[in-house]
């Protein structure tokens, strides 16, 4: 049965957009935000930890050992998700980058491949679909319809999972993508909504909705975004690992 996390807290907070396998440029951002606001914050990833990246395994164990040690929250992500169910025996097609994170589990020798499958399993088991912090602040990976907040059924999974489509695809065969957030209506109540998965040069900010996939993976910076100051934290990218038609 799926959930979602309601979390009230008055520490400091950073939301991370889709790290996919950026080691170096994640671990960069937290020290500065351990430098910036202590070790009690909390790190928020909006999922997409692995896959496309070349340190797949090592950013998923840091992610598992902040998690372990109270700091860190994930929402459920189409990547992780994937990954997840090929751990479990299930038949799925293994693209979009997700081939280098499968060669970097298969290179563990059986003993840590099998101590890493329960935990990430029960770790993927754990974590919500989205997050609401504070009532003002909803996470999620592709985004929240407000109409979908405090649900956790099948349409809802969907659409936080993989976004709004057309069903079309683009000339590299991706799905063709909808901005859902153009369609938002707010008022002085409305929750920001944070979200990755789409890939933007900048943050995109729309309608109180702020889209943090910058490409991290993709030679351009890993975004943090600190809801409560309305700031932003850029690492940029040691290199491109990875091309969107590969």
């Amino acid at each position: 049965m799926e959930r979602f996390l309601n979390i009230n807290t008055d520490k400091p907070y950073v939301i991370v957009g889709d790290i996919h396998g950026c080691f170096e440029e994640f671990k960069e951002l937290i020290k500065i935000v351990d430098e910036t606001y202590g070790k009690e914050s909390f790190i928020i990833s909006v999922g997409d930890t692995i896959d496309r990246g070349d340190y797949n395994i090592e950013t998923l164990k840091l992610c598992l050992d902040l998690y372990k040690k109270g700091r860190y929250y994930e929402v459920k992500s189409n990547h992780l998700d994937k990954f997840v169910r090929w751990l479990k025996g299930s038949n799925v097609n293994i693209s979009h980058g997700m081939q280098k994170t499968v060669n970097q589990f298969l290179a563990l020798n059986k003993n840590l491949q099998e101590k890493l499958k329960e935990e990430v399993i029960k770790f993927y088991e754990e974590i919500p679909i989205y997050m609401i912090i504070n009532f003002n602040v909803v996470v999620a990976h592709a985004g929240i319809k407000d109409e979908f907040i405090g649900r956790t059924d099948k349409q809802v999974k969907s659409f936080v999972l993989y976004g709004q489509t057309t069903g079309r695809y683009t000339e590299k065969g991706f799905p063709e993508r909808v901005d859902w957030t153009k369609e938002r209506k707010i008022s002085e109540n409305s929750p920001k909504i944070i979200y990755g998965h789409v890939v933007y040069d900048e943050p995109y900010i729309n309608n109180n909705c702020y889209g943090i996939d910058t490409g991290a993976c993709l030679g351009n910076k890993l975004t943090g975004y600190i809801p409560i100051e309305d700031r932003f934290i850029f690492v940029k990218s040691k290199k491109a690992y990875y091309k969107l038609e590969d």
